[in-house]
């Protein structure tokens, strides 16, 4: 008996064990693209590696944003530290460096297994979290209303290091930010098929009330 409950045991962990190791991200993620001033919050991290957060493009670029720890000339950040990246219209490149493994992440480039290493949204629920935004950040929305806000969640491991794809390892907001997702526009014959659901519907209704 005692055998068959560590086998059912054993069995469950390695269940739960399983459910916990997200599939990476294969697709390329949504582009980035500023539409004004744009301003880097750092929102959390609870990696062990020490990495630093670097804007590629538009060139020159912007080198050492934010790091989790202490490194070199970057100063570990906190919740709600924020830095102006300037005024900002191509589209936009972040990378991850990670010191410990020596390896970078790119927001437009998969690394050598072809997985993605960035999760971008609008909505800081999307990593599982439950966050709140920081309080300097909710001071930026209310004192800017109507600024878009895009999240920046990152993997900082590859598949050969054990990485669990989770994609919030290292989180970042960054203001005056659009995706180029767009909204598809209803073709001609879907429109026509709604058009004549609606006219259905209210003929009903005008039968039901006679």
């Amino acid at each position: 008996m005692k055998m068959r409950i560590f086998g059912l045991a054993a069995a469950l962990g390695l269940a739960l064990t399983a459910t916990s190791q997200a599939a990476p991200i294969t697709t390329p993620p949504p582009g980035l693209n500023g539409t004004g001033e744009v301003t880097a919050f750092y929102i959390f991290a609870d990696a062990g590696d020490t990495s630093i957060l670097n804007m590629t493009a538009p060139p020159p670029g912007v080198p050492n944003i934010f790091c989790n720890h202490p490194t070199g000339s970057c100063l570990a950040a906190n919740p709600g530290d924020m830095v102006s990246l300037g005024t900002l219209s191509a589209p936009l490149v972040f990378t991850l460096n990670n010191i410990n493994s020596g390896l970078t992440f790119s927001t437009d480039a998969p690394d050598s297994d072809g997985n993605y290493h960035v999760k971008i949204t609008d909505n800081l629920a999307d990593f599982g979290l439950g966050l709140s935004l920081p309080a300097d950040l909710v001071d930026f929305i209310s004192s800017n209303p109507g600024v878009d806000v895009t999240f920046v969640g990152w993997e900082d491991r590859t598949l050969g290091e054990s990485s669990d794809f989770d994609y919030n390892d290292l989180i970042f907001a960054f203001t005056n930010t659009t995706t180029d997702v767009t909204t598809p526009t209803p073709e001609p014959a879907s429109l026509a098929l709604l058009g004549a659901g609606l006219v259905a519907f209210g003929t009903l209704r005008r039968r039901k009330k006679s």
